[in-house]
């Protein structure tokens, strides 16, 4: 599969703080790549559906093979519904919901940044009451 990223520019979404906080590293990185690879965005540059079905073309299984082959689709299909990140739809595509991306701004306060930047993600998770 030849990925069509667009070079030099980045992506219409990012990723929202819920999902920095709440994935895996593996299961963000297929949500990064999903806002941001041309295969997997329609003509208005949103999230297209997926079909959930790893033999279908551009499916949710290829998605996850373009990211890092090291990860199961299933695995991260499963963490993604648990979490409420995607949803199921009966025509058996897989829907990344709304509440999973903002639109990209400027550095600063529209920036909701990824824990994937940092060294210390757990530091960063943690608030002030945990121990």
């Amino acid at each position: 599969m030849v990925l069509t990223v667009t070079a030099g520019q980045p992506g219409r979404w990012q990723p929202t703080e819920l999902v920095s906080m709440l994935l895996s590293s593996g299961a963000r990185q297929v949500v990064s790549q999903w806002l941001r690879c041309n295969d997997f965005l329609d003509e208005q540059h949103h999230p297209r559906m997926l079909p959930s079905t790893p033999h279908d073309p551009d499916s949710f299984a290829d998605l996850v093979e373009v990211t890092n082959p090291d990860l199961v689709p299933g695995v991260v299909l499963g963490e993604l519904l648990r979490k409420g990140i995607v949803e199921s739809l009966d025509s058996g595509h897989v829907l990344l919901k709304r509440s999973a991306y903002a639109p990209r701004g400027d550095k600063g306060c529209n920036d909701y940044g990824s824990y994937d930047d940092f060294s210390d993600v757990d530091t960063l998770r943690r608030r002030h009451n945990d121990t």
